[in-house]
C-alpha cells in the first residue's frame, strides 16, 4: 500500500461527520478528539490546515470506505 497523501482539514472533518463521528472533547493544544458518540472508537485530529499522511493512513484503516483519493 502506498502512503496516503495529506488532506485538507475541512475535507477530513466533512468525511468524519458523514460517518457519524462527533467531537468528543478538546485535546491538547490544537488537537480535537473525534470519535463515535459512544466513545468506543476515537482519534486525535490536529485542527489546522492540513492533516498529515500518517493520520490519513489511520483513517483509511478505520474506514474502508474512505475516499479513493486518500489512498
Amino acid at each position: 500500500m502506498m502512503m496516503p497523501r495529506p488532506q485538507k482539514y475541512r475535507d477530513v472533518i466533512k468525511f468524519l461527520r458523514s460517518q457519524g463521528w462527533v467531537v468528543l472533547r478538546q485535546g491538547k493544544g490544537s488537537h480535537v478528539i473525534w470519535g463515535q458518540p459512544d466513545g468506543s472508537s476515537w482519534l486525535s485530529i490536529p485542527a489546522h490546515g492540513e492533516i498529515s499522511a500518517g493520520i490519513v493512513k489511520q483513517l483509511v484503516r478505520i474506514f474502508p470506505n474512505a475516499p479513493e483519493g486518500w489512498r
